[in-house]
Order: C-alpha cells, then structure tokens, then sequence
C-alpha cells in the first residue's frame, strides 16, 4: 500500500477570498526544500513560517491561508508538523 502523495483537507468553515471560494484545500507532501524553507524562518515567526509552508504545499498565496478559520488551519498544521517527528526523534537521539 503506498502513502498518498496529496492530502485534502476538506474546510468546515468555507470562505470567500477576492472572488474565490475555499472548500478545501490540496497538500502535497513536503520536500526538502520546503522543510529548509520552514526552519529557516520557524525562529523569527513560528506562525507565519507555518502560513508559508503550508500556502507552498497547496500552492496558493500565503493571503489565502491567513484567512483560513483557526479549527481548519490546526489539522493542516499537525499535518506537517508529523513530517517534522521523526527528525526530531533522530536529533534528540544522538
């Protein structure tokens, strides 16, 4: 069984931004890159370093995400932050 390379998370609060209707949103899964992106910015501002990431993997302006209601933005956001524990379990190991 293979791991799905697009997670969708469905809104239970839809919104309207210039236009558009948010329903859901799509992720891919995170890449190197966009884990480096993240850490790079995490320290300065945790919040905005996770609006970023996450408007990368659904590919859509970091605007948008900002907009999404707090209960929608949080299994978004444990979402990625289960790529980032087996790195740090590996860290804390050694």
């Amino acid at each position: 069984m293979s791991t799905p390379t697009i997670q969708v998370f469905n809104l239970q609060f839809p919104f309207e931004y210039r236009g558009a209707q948010y329903i859901e949103f799509k992720a891919r899964r995170p890449r190197v890159r966009d884990l480096r992106n993240f850490i790079k910015n995490v320290d300065k501002d945790g919040v905005a370093a996770m609006e970023k990431v996450l408007a990368d993997l659904c590919e859509v302006d970091e605007k948008i995400i900002s907009e999404i209601d707090i209960e929608d933005f949080a299994p978004m956001k444990a979402w990625f932050e289960g790529f980032l524990k087996p790195m740090l379990n590996e860290s804390t190991e050694s």
